[in-house]
């Protein structure tokens, strides 16, 4: 059933979709979370009690429920939260183990996986959970080129070819692989879709239904309870622009070691708040439980925490991910204007200059309050794959980084000698042919984001560049961003420990190598050499050989600057005491960060009471 309401101008839709009362026992092959558990990354957990509401912001409405046609984090922090794959990344340390899959053995050559799923798990509608579930999703809908899938890439092993995905029963699932591929089971653990709910929009498996219908299909127009979730959540409203509500899986198969189901909470609640201030502000009213703070909120929250009733915490821990400025490198390739200005863009002596009018110092002082540090790779500091080591998983040195240091007259003269100079005496530089240059960098509306750029901004002025920042809708700057049509963009991208993940970001045909997308078509002797040592880290199970190819890989990418490296904060969170288990947030998972495993895990102590 679906309500359509018009109400304030904002369109309410929710599901009143009656769930079924889940399993009548544990299934015997639940994953038990070891919460309290002595010896364990969860021992100074506590069993929590079911109920209640956690009530969190997010900071754009998703563009859909379909995890994987999605490409951008406002999507996949709700799809995520209805999603499994075989293997999971443990929430406190990140290592690889069981998800959906209780277990997997690799052969001795290495080259085939062969997964073992647990029996009698259902979906969120009560169909049951099989084989077919996993090979529906990898061979006709990850490995479909009729699909825009954001994974695809992250599939492709080194030689160019897939895993070929076999059912051999109905829970058993065999990867064959060509050569070997160190990341697979990275790369395995894709979020697994409902083939009896999804199997009638994919063209290969009914022809009555045109190619590509998959992409438009659980878009924001689909009816709520026509959603099916294998996660431990599934959205039954939504209004838009104010909030959503997600409602537990009746079926999810993860338990406590005391016999209760998780997650612990019943309802999901992120509320829509594009404008952090007013985050910060709906925290301190407790109108949210947990809060992704910045550096500026410290003095603030401090000062506040005892009377208010709520913990800050702040660790010396590095976050993942990156965040940058990306020059539009293919800007006008697609309507056949500003060829000079693409040009220039693509002329890495440019971007060498733009990279040394990067105050990155001041941006960690004045920004971060003194809680970051700059950033210079694509791979996270927490990667012991960094290239600040000297080897895999060594004590962080730097002596393999490129850095660029901020020094403007050095600029100045890089663009001197490039013919970007002020021609006409308005004060600006022009392009070589005397042409305007004016340059406009987007952010969304993030007050960290929004700082860097005003820095920049700045001093991209301070030596004649005519620059403007405009602040734009996020979900539109993403837009540009994937369609090659921005300028410069301030964004980041989400990391991890393996940088192989990063295969659909760096590699020259990646959907999301949106520096220069033509790249794909008309790779350079860079391109290809980034290409191949991507692979050639991937391709081996010898550490030290994979840090060695990663290494020098982070070091041509870097020397390239398609994306160019801002700073990143110290991981720093802040909750309210009732929020059990909420102490153990880390850069890899906190209870409102994207994976959502470990929000299964959070409660609320009141209702212990």
């Amino acid at each position: 059933m679906k309500n359509v309401l018009i109400l304030a101008g904002l369109l309410l839709v929710s599901s009143l979709a009656v769930f079924g009362q889940g399993y009548d026992a544990m299934p015997a092959d639940a994953l038990v979370v070891p919460i309290g558990v002595a010896g364990t990354v969860y021992e100074t957990m506590e069993l929590g009690v079911r109920g209640g509401t956690y009530d969190c912001a997010v900071i754009e409405d998703p563009k859909g429920w379909n995890h994987q046609t999605s490409h951008e984090t406002s999507t996949t922090w709700v799809t995520n939260r209805m999603t499994a794959g075989l293997i999971n990344a443990n929430p406190i340390t990140a290592a690889l183990e069981p998800g959906i899959a209780k277990g997997w053995d690799i052969s001795e050559d290495s080259l085939i996986i062969t997964f073992h799923l647990r029996e009698g798990l259902k979906w969120s509608d009560g169909e049951p959970f099989t084989a077919d579930d996993v090979v529906f999703t990898y061979n006709d809908v990850i490995l479909n080129e009729d699909v825009d899938c954001n994974a695809r890439d992250g599939q492709v092993l080194p030689d160019g070819t897939f895993p070929i995905c076999e059912k051999v029963d109905d829970y058993t699932v065999r990867f064959t692989l060509s050569t070997i591929y160190r990341p697979v089971l990275n790369s395995l653990g894709f979020g697994i879709m409902p083939k009896h709910a999804l199997a009638q929009y994919v063209h290969k498996l009914n022809p009555d239904v045109p190619a590509g219908t998959f992409n438009e299909t659980w878009t924001l127009d689909t009816p709520l309870d026509e959603l099916v979730s294998i996660g431990p959540y599934v959205v039954t409203a939504y209004q838009a622009n104010v909030s959503l509500t997600m409602e537990r899986n009746p079926y999810f198969w993860w338990y406590d070691p005391a016999g209760t189901q998780l997650p612990y909470f019943d309802k999901l609640v992120p509320q829509i708040v594009t404008n952090q201030d007013v985050q910060m502000l709906k925290f301190r009213n407790g109108e949210i439980d947990t809060y992704g703070l910045r550096p500026e909120d410290i003095p603030i929250l401090l000062g506040e925490a005892g009377s208010k009733g709520f913990q800050v915490m702040i660790t010396d821990l590095m976050t993942t991910g990156t965040t940058w400025i990306c020059p539009n490198q293919d800007i006008g390739l697609a309507d056949g204007t500003d060829n000079e200005k693409r040009e220039l863009y693509r002329n890495v002596k440019f971007r060498e200059a733009l990279a040394h009018l990067l105050d990155k110092d001041t941006m960690v002082q004045n920004v971060l309050n003194g809680l970051g540090k700059a950033q210079w790779t694509n791979v996270s500091v927490p990667s012991p794959f960094y290239a600040g080591r000297d080897e895999y998983g060594g004590p962080i040195t730097e002596n393999n980084a490129v850095i660029f240091e901020y020094d403007p007259a050095l600029a100045a003269s890089m663009l001197d000698g490039l013919g970007v100079v002020d021609q006409d005496g308005d004060g600006w530089r022009d392009l070589p042919s005397g042409d305007p240059l004016t340059i406009e960098i987007n952010a969304n509306d993030n007050t960290v984001r929004i700082a860097y750029c005003l820095i920049i901004q700045d001093d991209f002025r301070a030596v004649g560049l005519n620059a403007t920042f405009q602040v734009i809708d996020f979900n539109t700057l993403v837009n540009q961003l994937l369609s090659g049509t921005g300028d410069i963009i301030q964004l980041g991208l989400t990391g991890g420990v393996e940088p192989n993940a990063g295969k659909n970001v760096y590699t020259s045909c990646g959907v999301l190598h949106a520096y220069r997308y033509s790249a794909c078509e008309d790779p350079n002797e860079v391109d290809l050499r980034m290409d191949e040592l991507m692979d050639l880290g991937a391709g081996t199970f010898d550490l030290d050989e994979a840090f060695d190819a990663y290494v020098e890989f982070q070091q041509v990418e870097a020397h390239q600057l398609g994306y160019i490296y801002l700073c990143q904060q110290l991981f720093m969170y802040a909750y309210y005491d009732y929020i059990g288990n909420a102490h153990l947030a880390n850069p890899n998972e906190t209870p409102g960060h994207r994976a959502g495993q470990y929000g299964c895990l959070v409660f609320d102590t009141r209702l212990k009471d």
